[in-house]
Order: C-alpha cells, then structure tokens, then sequence
C-alpha cells in the first residue's frame, strides 16, 4: 500500500473533531465528580456553538454557570488529541477541570457557600504545550457571563504539595512566549514583554498562598490553564523554602 493511500485510510478511521470534544465533555463531568463530588454539565451553548457552557448538572441558575468563549487554540489541542499524542488528553482534562473547580469555589466562597472538597487524590498535572505561534489568545470582549478577573489578593491552596523555589518558578515562567519574573523583598511580579511591560501576576514573599491574578492574565484562555496552577504552587511554597 502507497504511503498516502495508508495515510488516508487511517485518517478516515480517526474520530471526528466533534467526537473528541464529546469525549473531553464527558471525562471532565465524570472526573469533576469523582475527585471533587461535583456534578458538572459541559457542553455547547446551542446558540452559539463557539462558547463553551459549564455549569451544574440539574441547575439553571445563570449564576451557577460560566461561558467561555472557544478559540483556535482550544481546536488546535483538539487536534493534537485526535491525531493520537500521547498524554495530552488526560493532561487538557486536568488543567481545564483544575480552573473550572478553582473559579467555581471562588464564586461560592463570596457567597459563603460551601466549596467542592478533593475527594480522590487528583493526577499530577503537567502543563499543556501548545505551539508558540498560537500560545496567546485575542482578547474577547466581556459579556456579563463572562468570568471576570479577580484583581484583589486571592488565598488558595494547591493540588500540589511539591515545593517550588524561585529559580525553578522562574525558568519555567521563562517558557512561556515573552513571560518574565522580578523578585525583590516583597513579592515576585510576573510581567508580559512589550512596549511598557505588562504586570500579570504578583506573589507575595512575606506570605504564604498570597498573590494577585491580573486581567490581562485571566483574559489569555489557554495560558492561564497551566501558569497559574504553576503559581499556585510557588505560592504554596513555604518562604524559607524559595
């Protein structure tokens, strides 16, 4: 058999984009409830088949769900899944299960709701690499669903219990397409490379789990997904320890 009569059967027996989609839908609402006992229901909005819908299964309360808009990027990894590379299915569904779980508990802890707990010991996430070319996102405009950036001093704690010192954070912030760090007493700034350099994150270095997530760092879809769990994590890291 020619190489692209081969190439062309195999293509015709790889599932549909539409069908690893579902997939992804389905692992993320069976993995939300049996790590966290949270009942998701992820989905299209089905008028408009560009925004990703998330909310709680059995809820129709617009405050229990959250719209995000669909980008290049989210189809390029659905790509990238179809065409077989191995571990990054698994390693998509935790990232995006870990900021959807993280939003949510955010949105119950202002309303002094209970939050979701880990009832399973989560997987070890690894960040997703996504080609330089299509690492940032276009800016969507926000809209009343959208999750809005919160710009005052978060306190969470992380999935990760691994300590992660200043030059280990800073080589792999260093990784991301024109990200860079500064360090002095008080805190370590995440800054973005352009004219007048752009402040993303700050975290404190007088206080442990303290630190400050910017919009502009929200507003970047897929690189939030795996920079801030990162953040998370030196934010976890005890001082003396950095």
């Amino acid at each position: 058999m020619k190489k692209k009569q081969k190439q062309k059967l195999l293509n015709q027996f790889r599932p549909s984009l539409d069908g690893v989609r579902g997939q992804l839908f389905r692992s993320l609402e069976e993995e939300s409830l049996r790590r966290y006992g949270l009942p998701l229901q992820v989905m299209l909005d089905p008028k408009n088949r560009q925004i990703l819908t998330i909310g709680l299964a059995g809820k129709t309360n617009e405050d229990t769900r959250i719209n995000v808009p669909i980008d290049e990027n989210f189809n390029t990894v659905l790509k990238r899944i179809r065409s077989g590379e191995k571990g990054i299915f698994e390693r998509f569904r935790d990232n995006l299960l870990i900021e959807i779980v993280s939003y949510w508990n955010d949105q119950r802890m202002k309303n002094d709701e209970p939050t979701a707990q880990t009832v399973a010991t989560p997987v070890t996430e690894e960040p997703v690499s996504v080609p330089a070319e299509t690492a940032e996102v276009s800016e969507p405009k926000e809209t009343a669903e959208t999750p809005k950036a919160d710009t005052t001093e978060n306190k969470r704690s992380t999935d990760s219990s691994a300590a992660l010192n200043f030059a280990d954070f800073s080589a792999a912030v260093a990784e991301y397409p024109k990200f860079y760090v500064e360090k002095d007493e008080q805190s370590a700034i995440i800054y973005e490379k352009a004219a007048e350099p752009r402040k993303l994150a700050e975290i404190s270095m007088t206080s442990e789990n303290e630190f400050t997530i910017e919009k502009a760092l929200e507003r970047k879809y897929k690189v939030k997904l795996t920079l801030i769990p990162l953040i998370e994590q030196f934010a976890a890291t005890a001082i003396s320890e950095r």
